[in-house]
Parts: C-alpha cells; sequence; structure tokens
C-alpha cells in the first residue's frame, strides 16, 4: 500500500529538518512526504527543498493554524494511506513496515496510531477512550500529571495506549488514515485551535464502523509540545486556555449541551483546584524558576476565564 506523509509546520524548522531526517531513516521508506509550511518566518520552506528536493512543499503565506494546514497536506496526499506527522516528531526506522502490514491484514481498521516515546524513551498518552467529565476533572486538576512523577505509579499504570490494541481514539501527533475514511470524513474542522482533530476524526470513523488502534511497533519519538510553542499568548507545553476550549467545543457538538456543561463543571473545578495547590507551593518554587512559574499560573487562570466566554460559531471545515 502506498504510504503518503504530511507534515504541517509553523516556527519549527529545526525540528522539521530532525523529523524529515528520521523519515530518510525508515525501512520502508514512504512513498510521498509532504511538508505544509503554515506561513513561517524561520525559512523553512526553503531548507526543506534544499535539503530534500524530491519533497512537496505547500507554502502558505500567512498563518492559517494546524487544523488548515493540514487540510492542505491532506488534499494533496496521493497514498491509500495518509500518515498525519507533528513536526516535532521522529518516526523510528522500522516503525512504518508494522501499520501498513496492519492496515494491510485488516480491511475494517480506518485509523492507526503510534506508540508515542518521549526523547528518553519514556511511553506518552497515545490513544484511549473517550474522554468522560472526570477525565476532564483530572486534566484541569494536574492530578495525573503529579502522580505520573512517581516511578512507583508508572510501574503500576502506563500512559494511555502505550501498549497497542484498539482504543476510541489515537494522537493526531502520529496517526494514520485509510484514504477512504478521509475521503469520507475529512476534512479537519478549522474551529478547533489546537486540539481535538483526532478526537473528532476518530469519533466519526467509529461511528462508521471502522477501528482504531495503537500499532506498538509503529514507536515515534515526541518532542511535546514543539509544534505550538510559539503560539501568541500561550505559555507552557499545554496552552491550557486553547486545549480546553477546544475539549469543550467537541463535547458540546458530539454530545450536546447538557454533557458540555457537565464538562465545563468539571474543568472549573480541576482549575481551580489546580490554582490552589499552585498558590500555596509557590513558596517553595526555587528563584530561577518563579518567572516560568508565574507565567504558566497565568496560563492557568486565563484557561478559567475562557471557560465562561460564549463558544464560538461552527466553522466550515474546508482548508
Amino acid at each position: 500500500m502506498k504510504l503518503s506523509v504530511v507534515v504541517p509546520t509553523h516556527e519549527t524548522r529545526e525540528l522539521t529538518l530532525r523529523c524529515l531526517a528520521a523519515l530518510w531513516l525508515c525501512n520502508p521508506a514512504p512513498d510521498e512526504v509532504i511538508v505544509v509550511d503554515d506561513g513561517s518566518n524561520d525559512n523553512t520552506a526553503h531548507s526543506v527543498l534544499r535539503k530534500y528536493p524530491r519533497h512537496i512543499v505547500v507554502r502558505l503565506p500567512e498563518r492559517h493554524g494546524f487544523s488548515a494546514a493540514a487540510n492542505h497536506g491532506l488534499a494533496r496526499a496521493s497514498g491509500d494511506l495518509i500518515l498525519l506527522l507533528n513536526s516535532d516528531t521522529e518516526v523510528q526506522p522500522a516503525a512504518l513496515g508494522p501499520v501498513i502490514d496492519a492496515f494491510d491484514r485488516d480491511p475494517d481498521l480506518g485509523i492507526a496510531g503510534a506508540a508515542l516515546r518521549h526523547p528518553d524513551g519514556a511511553p506518552q498518552w497515545s490513544g484511549g477512550r473517550m474522554p468522560t467529565a472526570l477525565w476532564y476533572f483530572a486534566l484541569a486538576s494536574g492530578l495525573p500529571a503529579l502522580l505520573g512523577r512517581l516511578r512507583t505509579w508508572r510501574r503500576l499504570r502506563s500512559p494511555s495506549g502505550s501498549g497497542g490494541g484498539n482504543v476510541d481514539w489515537v494522537a493526531g501527533t502520529a496517526m494514520v488514515i485509510r484514504r477512504k475514511v478521509w475521503e469520507d470524513l475529512g476534512p479537519f474542522d478549522l474551529g478547533y485551535k489546537f486540539y481535538c482533530q483526532d478526537l473528532d476524526l476518530c469519533y466519526n470513523a467509529a461511528a462508521a464502523g471502522w477501528s482504531i488502534r495503537v500499532i506498538p511497533e509503529f514507536q515515534v519519538y515526541h518532542h511535546h509540545g514543539g509544534t505550538i510553542s510559539n503560539a501568541k499568548g500561550a505559555v507552557g507545553p499545554t496552552h491550557p486556555e486553547f486545549m480546553w476550549t477546544d475539549f469543550l467545543r467537541f463535547v458540546r457538538r458530539r454530545k450536546g449541551t447538557a454533557a458540555a456543561l457537565k464538562s465545563t463543571r468539571a474543568l472549573r473545578i480541576g482549575g481551580k483546584l489546580r490554582l490552589v495547590g499552585r498558590r500555596l507551593a509557590s513558596p517553595w518554587i526555587p528563584e530561577s524558576q518563579r518567572s516560568d512559574w508565574r507565567a504558566e499560573t497565568s496560563a492557568y487562570a486565563a484557561a478559567l476565564r475562557a471557560l465562561d466566554r460564549p463558544s464560538p460559531p461552527d466553522q466550515s471545515p474546508s482548508p
């Protein structure tokens, strides 16, 4: 099966070149690589073409956002399978063969995700069940992240999806989409600022009868947060002011107003708990880290305020 790779990028030239260098070492190699430069000012497009003249480079003159950039690249892809890949990833050399084989063996497999790893090899969240209100509370409170720092906890509970298997969704960080799925259910909704494109597509694919799976041999290293580290007004790798509102948009569109209100309450309670914890901990933060700590605290406060704003209307998903 022919595999196309689509890499959206914005102001991540060095990460993008590392991503492409990793793809160059893959065996089997992808049949097509498309880089979408989303209005970068760091000479990304020129650098890619100079080093990889056979790659397709789509240069958007101004920034349109991840969803639009991904839509442009996915519309150009010609493969039977399309790998949407963040520019802050490095696909391991033997990773593509197993995922191509999985689609070849199972005609019902619609979307497959990678077993994501941190650069040090530690597993990352790679997929899982659809989020619930309790999950949103945990996300906003930060309690799972604190538990994750405990080695004993990580030995007892690995990040969701990291072991592979059937799931409700896979991370869009490294997501392989069967062409039929994209043709029937794409493109991405432009209303999502940074998150939930993966959830939305997986939700629709499952409703259409496709299976979704994390392939454990599909190993991808992920420099978490690198692709959106330059977003204006955003602080830290998670950008809660965008993440929380994107999750609520997803819930509102797929589960209705009542579920969205329940999720909003969960995010609000969890967010307030996080702010209380950060205020209590602030006297013990080293002086060298206090500036970043205050900025992150402000970002979480901004995320709480964003929950009270009216939700924006749906936007056309066309690129």
